[in-house]
């Protein structure tokens, strides 16, 4: 459970909403949103949500791979992120603006 009460997501079948985003702060050209179920099918819907950023992030230049020993330790590594995932209390990205403040109307038919 993480600190809102949201239950952990690890893979890309639990991802909560349509759009999966992803960003880095370190690098603030690198930002991009995929459909999910583009990448279901893909990479399959169960594959686990830190695979998948790798291999949407294999081409940064800050990525490492886990057998190599960084260059430099104060070397700032890479920071890819699924956006959304991050917030905290992140707003579905695939609302359009208007949807994400319902209100409730009272009264309506019998």
């Amino acid at each position: 459970m993480l600190r809102d009460g949201t239950a952990m997501v690890r893979r890309l079948s639990e991802f909560p909403w349509v759009l999966v985003r992803v960003d880095c702060p370190l690098c603030p050209h690198r930002r991009g949103q995929y459909r999910l179920a583009r990448l279901a099918n893909e990479y399959g819907a169960d594959i686990q949500l830190c695979d998948l950023l790798d291999r949407i992030a294999h081409d940064c230049p800050r990525r490492s791979l886990p057998w190599e020993y960084p260059s430099d330790q104060y070397d700032p590594k890479c920071k890819a992120r699924f956006t959304d995932l991050e917030a905290i209390s992140p707003p579905p990205p695939d609302l359009p603006p208007t949807m994400r403040k319902l209100t409730v109307i009272q009264g309506g038919k019998d």
